[in-house]
């Protein structure tokens, strides 16, 4: 089993996306997870708590799938779902699925929280 965390401060990806604004989103989030958290805005809310969990995924991800020194993992190869019930999961592309292979990684479980000021991100998986 591999586990990987991480914190991030929801200000900090808030300003990071006014001052950067779809650049930087397009940078680091796929098509599916900036529908998600435009409709979060489109009904009224903030969308910067959700990037943040998001980002914090992805980074919690990167901790567990253990990348060696050179080996780049794209934003975008690790890509949160929420699924209708409300509860998150993890699809992995391109790199990302290929070093969750190498690692003989699966079934993957991610879990996300925040609060006002910080986003937090659990992912779980088992090692075959």
């Amino acid at each position: 089993m591999r586990v990987g965390t991480d914190l991030v401060d929801v200000e900090r990806v808030a300003d990071s996306i006014r001052v950067f604004g779809n650049r930087y989103l397009t940078r680091l989030f796929t098509v599916h997870e900036r529908q998600y958290c435009d409709a979060v805005t489109n009904a009224g809310g903030d969308a910067a708590p959700h990037f943040a969990a998001r980002f914090a995924a992805k980074e919690a991800v990167i901790k567990m799938l253990r990348p060696s020194r050179g080996e780049a993992v794209g934003w975008r190869s690790i890509e949160v779902r929420r699924h209708a019930a409300g509860f998150c999961t993890l699809r992995l592309h391109g790199a990302a699925r290929s070093l969750a292979r190498r690692a003989r990684l699966r079934k993957f479980a991610i879990s996300l929280t925040y609060e006002k000021r910080y986003a937090v991100a659990v992912a779980v998986c088992e090692k075959w």
